[in-house]
């Protein structure tokens, strides 16, 4: 009898242990799931009515949250872009897509007139357009350029010339003067 409650035992052992390391796998499997795939969002872009330069920012919002970013690269001579929308993920992309999320779009910094929804099941083709509103232009008033002075005018309006013959005339009598000062002390 020994010999079969051993067997017994050996048996429920690994039972035990199987159902244990099965347990762990499990747990283990569930904490590394892979994550939800993004939505993909693809097409065209025009600016109005002209394709923007390759490198112009792409930027996908849901509600507040930025939730993905690509750039226009040019296909067949047409602006084009692919941008990944990530699922929601609460520690990795929080607000990000669940499935029928409005998704708005921006290009260069400016809202498209058109939005998305995420749906990660499927390929989304949305063709971005940006229609800014036409501004005025705006009223020039010209400015009057002072007309520079006339020549022989001084600050106050009116002849410089007065004043030059005054100091030429100072410089005259003052080199007489000298002049005649050294006349004298040679005497």
């Amino acid at each position: 009898m020994s010999s079969l409650s051993r067997t017994i035992r050996n048996t429920v052992s690994a039972v035990v242990a199987a159902a244990i390391a099965g347990a762990l796998v499990v747990s283990v499997a569930g904490a590394q799931s892979p994550p939800n795939p993004p939505s993909r969002f693809v097409g065209s872009v025009t600016v109005n009515g002209a394709q923007p330069p390759a490198g112009t920012l792409i930027e996908a919002r849901i509600g507040t949250a930025t939730c993905g970013v690509s750039t226009v690269f040019y296909a067949s001579g047409q602006a084009r872009y692919t941008l990944d929308s990530p699922a929601l993920e609460p520690s990795s992309s929080p607000g990000c897509g669940t499935d029928g999320s409005i998704v708005a779009f921006y290009v260069g910094g400016q809202k498209a007139n058109e939005t998305g929804s995420w749906a990660n099941y499927r390929l989304n083709t949305v063709d971005l357009t940006i229609t800014a509103p036409v501004t005025p232009a705006a009223t020039v008033t010209p400015t009057k350029t002072p007309a520079p002075p006339v020549a022989g005018t001084g600050a106050a309006g009116g002849s410089s010339l007065p004043l030059l013959e005054f100091m030429l005339l100072a410089a005259a009598v003052g080199l007489a003067g000298v002049g005649v000062a050294a006349r004298v002390r040679n005497s």
